[in-house]
């Protein structure tokens, strides 16, 4: 009995479910005639009426939507009939468009000399915005509720929302301009592959409505009088006054007179006084009379095509005029640019549309490179940076890089280290001005082993090219490329050591390294540029060194040989050398590096938290020098050890191996 009832209940609630909306979830071939689908999302407010059966749901604004079924437009459903076999009859255009929801643009018809008109004229089409839509524009324009008992007062608005004949939804295409009865101003009217469709951006969320003397449409919006024939968009803006900053901003910028005299319509999000006000006052007086950073902001506001943003379903990107990417795309509350709410609002002049921001889209190349660095987190070097009074000259300063270390590295310094940078400006300034060069740097512009100089000092930095990956002396390009209004911002894993002692004085110093430094002197007389490089300063080559313990392994044989057999002693030594810097941060968990050394190719891995370099394993690695970088190996790599194996070559005369 209990499975019987719990059976029941689930059925019952199931057909509670559906007998709401009949229609939903069969299948489209036996709906019946004059059956259409509606795609729907509550959470959104969302409803597209596609007046066809063959309709797939998808996802509007990230929310996925389902779709049910609805008398097509005119006919209503007769009860034992499938499908909608039942023919509305036809009344006039006022009746018609207070049946279809839009019953205060109705009544504000019938108060204004239109009236008659709309009752019993000739034909016409009428776009009504729907009552949530025509509440909001009067919310917006200040327009209070008893004022529209006298329809007269907006006899243009109402005539811009009217077409002399019928227009049906089969007539319709891309960018079609239809005069309104509003003289001088025409609809724009567009179709998008995505289904919408749009008046003046404004998507059309019903349409076809027959009615005795012509035709209905529902929009969501309403149809403002900008669009008459002679209206610059940047003079639309200049009258509203709320967007002063933006147009002065937009006049002194390159932008101005290329949006006026440009045949294709252009999109702007224009920020209001109040969302520049949001700004700093030194940051917005820095990029307002810094040329770079005013085209930068201003190009950032503007994207160098029209954009409907009814029409954006998901996330779109579009170029703007300095052919950046603004990210679009709509959220619960409207449509969203670049994460900032777009206001119900929208300009719509012959040369473009303007809508409404409640925020300044500000692009890097706006801000300086502080500002920047403030919105990466990395606060403790900007303590730093002030610590050495050099906030107000960086500001100032132009055409210069930045390596700026991650919070994580700025920890990985000891207390004592932090507290003495905080509180001596020359220790802190020596610092800064080590993560510092001049010019400016990007990444698909450097090369392996090239340089940068220091601020001030001129200390060398060497850059390296890995695979998906960039350095700089110890440290990796974690955050590249952020252009600023004075220079590039990297992101960087590691402080900056910049070498100061050569890899014989290190490896002297650490006295277990004298078989490789005896092997070195030998190779003067052999190989002086091998020597050569070894003991130069600001060189950019890897060496893989073996310890004096792993030489001894070799046995007192094999390494009495290597070290007075001349031959077998170079190509053992440019086994160990590599002419690019290697970083062991640069080589990735569990695959293998195949690595050119002077001699051969070797094999890289990192396994298990260990490096293995063929079959030798680092033990201590990253020691800065002039030379470049060095790694301790627990084992010689010898010539006649292939990790791949080898194969035979002969010259006509001799056998010779070579590592595969």
């Amino acid at each position: 009995m209990m499975r019987i009832f719990i059976l029941l209940t689930v059925f019952n609630i199931v057909y509670a479910h559906q007998r709401n909306f009949w229609w939903k979830i069969e299948d489209t071939q036996r709906q019946g005639p004059n059956v259409c689908a509606i795609e729907v999302n509550d959470d959104i407010n969302y409803a597209y009426y596609t007046e066809s059966k063959q309709w797939s749901p998808r996802k509007i604004c990230g929310k996925p939507t389902f779709v049910r079924y609805d008398c097509c437009a005119g006919y209503y459903k007769v009860a034992g009939h499938p499908g909608c076999t039942g023919v509305k009859p036809l009344i006039n255009l006022i009746e018609t468009t207070r049946r279809m929801g839009s019953i205060k643009f109705a009544k504000l018809i019938e108060s204004s000399t239109f009236a008659e008109e709309l009752k019993s004229g000739p034909p016409l089409t009428l776009f009504v915005p729907s009552d949530e839509a025509f509440d909001n524009y009067l919310k917006v324009k200040g327009i209070r509720q008893e004022w529209l008992y006298n329809g007269n007062r907006y006899v243009n608005l109402i005539a811009n929302h009217i077409v002399d004949r019928r227009v049906l939804s089969n007539q319709w295409r891309a960018n079609l301009l239809i005069p309104s009865r509003l003289q001088g101003n025409v609809l724009r009217i567009n179709k998008f592959s995505n289904g919408m469709e749009t008046v003046n951006c404004h998507r059309i969320i019903r349409k076809d409505q027959i009615a005795t003397n012509g035709v209905v449409h529902v929009i969501d919006g309403v149809l403002d009088l900008a669009l008459a024939q002679n209206s610059d968009i940047i003079e639309l803006a200049s009258r509203d006054g709320r967007f002063e900053i933006f147009t002065k901003a937009l006049e002194n910028s390159e932008f101005g007179n290329r949006i006026r005299l440009s045949e294709i319509p252009c999109t702007i999000f224009a920020p209001t006084d109040q969302a520049f006000h949001h700004i700093p006052k030194a940051q917005l007086t820095d990029m307002l009379e810094n040329p770079v950073a005013l085209n930068a902001l201003i190009a950032h506001h503007i994207v160098t095509h029209p954009v409907c943003m009814p029409n954006i379903i998901s996330e779109y990107r579009a170029n703007t005029m300095q052919r950046q990417e603004l990210k679009l795309n709509c959220g619960p509350y409207g449509p969203v640019v670049d994460n900032t709410n777009i206001k119900n609002e929208m300009y719509h002049g012959k040369n473009g549309l303007l809508y409404v921001l409640d925020r300044v889209l500000l692009p890097d190349r706006a801000k300086t490179i502080l500002d920047v660095a403030k919105e990466e987190g990395l606060f403790t070097f900007l303590e730093i940076i002030k610590a050495a009074e050099l906030e107000e000259t960086l500001r100032q300063m132009k055409h210069f890089t930045m390596f700026a270390p991650s919070e994580t590295a700025m920890y990985s310094l000891s207390n004592q280290k932090l507290v003495e940078l905080q509180r001596n400006r020359k220790t802190a300034r020596n610092f800064v001005l080590n993560h510092i060069v001049t010019g400016t740097y990007f990444t698909d512009e450097i090369s392996s082993n090239q340089i940068a100089r220091t601020l001030e000092i001129g200390i060398p930095l060497r850059f390296q090219v890995y695979r998906g990956n960039f350095g700089i002396e110890n440290a990796l390009i974690i955050k590249a490329d952020r252009e600023c209004s004075n220079g590039v911002l990297h992101v960087i894993s590691h402080i900056l050591h910049p070498a100061e002692e050569s890899l014989d004085y290190i490896l002297r110093r650490e006295g277990n390294f004298s078989i490789w430094l005896d092997a070195m002197e030998r190779m003067k007389s052999i190989q002086p540029q091998i020597y050569d490089q070894f003991k130069r300063a600001n060189s950019s080559c890897t060496y893989f060194v073996p310890s004096d313990e792993a030489f001894r392994q070799l046995g007192n044989a094999k390494l009495q040989k290597l070290l007075e057999d001349r031959n077998y002693l170079t190509k053992t030594l440019q086994n160990h050398i590599v002419d690019n810097m290697l970083l062991a941060e640069s080589f990735m968990p569990d695959l293998q590096y195949t690595v050119r050394t002077k001699g051969n190719p070797i094999n890289i891995m990192r396994k298990d938290n260990r490096i293995l370099v063929n079959d030798a394993t680092l033990v201590k690695s990253d020691i800065l020098n002039k030379a470049g970088v060095a790694h301790e190996i627990n084992s010689v790599l010898l010539p006649d050890q292939c990790s791949n194996g080898y194969r035979r070559i002969h010259d006509g005369t001799t056998t010779r191996k070579v590592c595969l």
